[in-house]
């Protein structure tokens, strides 16, 4: 059973992008917290929002519809997420369910700053 916790923590990278890590579940228990902490994220047109999933050791469907969900939210603020990090298994799955042709991933973290060891 994958650990439950959500721990979120934001950074700024490269050319003002906003980073957020997601470490740990992001479910049907943990889709609030997500939430609330992405809408809490100053959005600017034209300033990137990163999503740094390479501490992201789980996703259901109730955490798809959240990044489906912040991504539609990213849009309308008139700027662009982008999901780094993400692992094998999350990326299969975003290719089956057809997100992977709405939702834009990238390698590393788009100049964020290291993440704490």
């Amino acid at each position: 059973m994958p650990d439950r916790a959500l721990v979120l923590t934001v950074d700024h990278g490269q050319h003002g992008a906003v980073v957020m890590r997601l470490s740990g579940a992001l479910d049907h228990l943990t889709a609030d917290r997500f939430r609330r902490a992405f809408e809490e994220i100053p959005k600017r047109a034209g300033v990137p929002l990163v999503l740094d999933m390479s501490r992201l050791v789980f996703c259901d469907s109730v955490g798809i519809t959240e990044l489906v969900l912040a991504h539609r939210v990213a849009l309308t603020a008139g700027t662009s997420l982008l999901l780094v990090g993400v692992g094998r298994e999350l990326g299969h799955i975003l290719e089956l369910t057809g997100v992977d042709r709405v939702l834009s991933t990238g390698e590393g973290t788009h100049g964020a700053p290291a993440a704490d060891a």
